[in-house]
């Protein structure tokens, strides 16, 4: 019988504690960076502090953001010393390469692990007839939380492919289920592990369209906005979803501040790389993390405590991409 979410988060409650952090120099209390109720960060971060917490024995508080850019800026403030992002939104933070970031390379940031994959998830009520990407064009668009990957990322996606939306309005996933349900916006494009929980929910009680891409919208989405990457909402991930559904997507990644110690990071990493199948049966994703080049080939780098625990799980990291 396969546990609930909820039941999955109690067992990691239930774990039995691991030997304390040693070293006296670490911090005592460490702040993370996690997302909207509604979304995966919400559930994962939790479960990871959790067995973070038991592996070193500090404190992990929680701080509910928007998401990938905003956990990025709480980091580069020295507001949080861990959270949770996606390559392709960790990639303008190291470059500074979108509006969000004002030009600012981000330099206090650095990878532990990567976790799982994300897809672009579209969908609109069957009522709309709003069934392609190019019947988005003039709509207000639902793109979630502000300081999340979608709000960051689905502008660049979108226009790489000719749509111009009418407006991209920003907001909780449960919140703006419920405005597209209401007719204030006609579609809700969010990027997370499908099924995103609010969608999910949603599902069970009215019917919608999922929305895909063309195999050339798709790839040319991968050619033009970086850290993107084709990617398939494979049957079954909706109620009703009988066939793939072809998107893009990229992938999350856990981040800790460049100011970790080395031993710290490695705990925290090797905490979550222990339980990578509970973590996965959080938010029902595979139970295996993605592969580091997903992260290295977008220029992002590692914390050497993060490069110990994964080459120790078989990882293998390059050299040049471990960062003090």
């Amino acid at each position: 019988m396969s546990l609930s979410r909820r039941n999955m988060l109690r067992l990691g409650l239930a774990l039995p504690a691991m030997p304390a952090f040693a070293d006296t120099a670490a911090p005592t209390a460490l702040t993370m960076g996690t997302g909207s109720p509604g979304g995966d960060y919400a559930l994962y971060g939790p479960a990871w502090g959790q067995l973070a917490a038991a592996q070193t024995g500090i404190s992990i508080s929680y701080r509910a953001t928007g998401g990938s850019s905003a956990n990025l800026l709480l980091i580069e403030e020295g507001a949080a010393q861990l959270g949770l992002t996606t390559v392709a939104v960790a990639r303008q933070a190291r470059f500074g390469t979108a509006t969000w970031t004002a030009g600012v390379k981000f330099r206090a940031f650095r990878a532990l692990f990567p976790m799982f994959p994300s897809v672009l998830q579209i969908v609109s009520p069957l009522a709309t007839g709003i069934t392609s990407l190019d019947a988005l064009s003039g709509q207000v668009i639902g793109v979630g939380p502000g300081g999340g990957s979608a709000a960051t990322t689905v502008p660049d996606i979108l226009a790489s492919v000719g749509v111009q939306p009418k407006a991209m309005a920003t907001g909780g996933y449960i919140r703006q289920i419920h405005d597209m349900l209401s007719g204030q916006v006609a579609a809700c494009a969010f990027i997370g592990a499908p099924p995103l929980p609010a969608i999910a929910q949603m599902a069970l009680t009215h019917n919608f369209s999922l929305i895909g891409f063309s195999e050339p919208e798709a790839a040319q989405v991968a050619r033009v906005v970086p850290g993107m990457s084709q990617m398939v909402l494979k049957a079954g991930s909706f109620p009703g979803q009988h066939m793939g559904i072809r998107s893009v997507g990229t992938v999350n990644i856990a981040i800790g501040a460049a100011s970790l110690p080395k031993d710290l990071a490695q705990a925290v990493t090797q905490a979550a790389l222990d339980h990578m199948a509970l973590l996965s049966a959080v938010i029902d994703t595979p139970q295996h993390a993605s592969p580091v080049s997903s992260v290295t080939s977008a220029g992002i780098t590692f914390h050497p405590g993060a490069a110990v625990a994964l080459r120790r799980a078989g990882f293998s990291v390059p050299d040049k991409f471990v960062e003090a």
